[in-house]
């Protein structure tokens, strides 16, 4: 299978899938924490990341992450969990919709999340502020950085549903495919049994 219909079939599975995937090849670190979530639930993305370092509440950073940005990627803005000033809104939800920005996720605050939503621009974070951002000139992009309690690297894939984000090494990624068709067999297996068993005991 090629690098790209395997990319394609994974942006199509549930984040727990892959990060069940992850867990079996061993790694516990490539789920973010719990705090990473969409604005609403209807929000998938999936994309190579574009890495960007932010100084608390520094919008700076989002705006170089932006012009850093090619079409189909996904920013991924470490802002140190802050959530007293916000790193993201509408209007850097409509320059990522010019640029072809698939989404973004901010371990910070957010805000315009009902003009965001009409867009329907994905976008996860760690909570909401109405608070402005600051006008430090601070911030770097296209660095390895830590995001929802986890390492990103520029280029890694970003996986974003409801259930939150999972973060897959593009060098692993069809071994990553390989291992959600085996969890996706194994549960499939599981479920069948158990109708089974429900099917037997109405039949009792």
């Amino acid at each position: 299978m090629d690098e790209q219909t395997a990319f394609d079939e994974l942006s199509e599975l549930s984040t727990a899938i892959i990060s069940d995937a992850m867990f079996r090849m061993g790694h516990k670190d490539r789920t973010m924490r719990a705090r990473i979530k969409p604005v609403d639930d209807s929000m998938r993305m999936a994309g190579p990341a574009c890495t960007a370092q932010a100084y608390p509440g520094a919008t700076y950073a989002s705006s170089l992450a932006v012009e850093a940005a090619r079409p189909g990627d996904v920013i991924v803005i470490d802002a140190q969990t802050f959530l007293e000033a916000v790193m993201w809104g509408e209007i850097y939800s409509l320059m990522a919709i010019e640029r072809g920005i698939a989404g973004t996720v901010v371990d910070g605050a957010v805000r315009d999340i009902d003009d965001v939503r009409r867009l329907g621009y994905p976008l996860f974070s760690a909570g909401v502020h109405p608070g402005a951002g600051t006008s430090d000139k601070l911030g770097k992009v296209n660095i390895p950085i830590q995001c929802g309690g986890i390492v990103v690297r520029p280029g890694d894939l970003v996986f974003g549903d409801l259930l939150g984000v999972a973060i897959v090494p593009p060098e692993e990624l069809l071994q990553v495919h390989e291992w959600c068709g085996k969890v996706l067999a194994k549960e499939e297996q599981m479920k069948a049994d158990i109708r089974a068993r429900i099917q037997a005991g109405r039949q009792a």
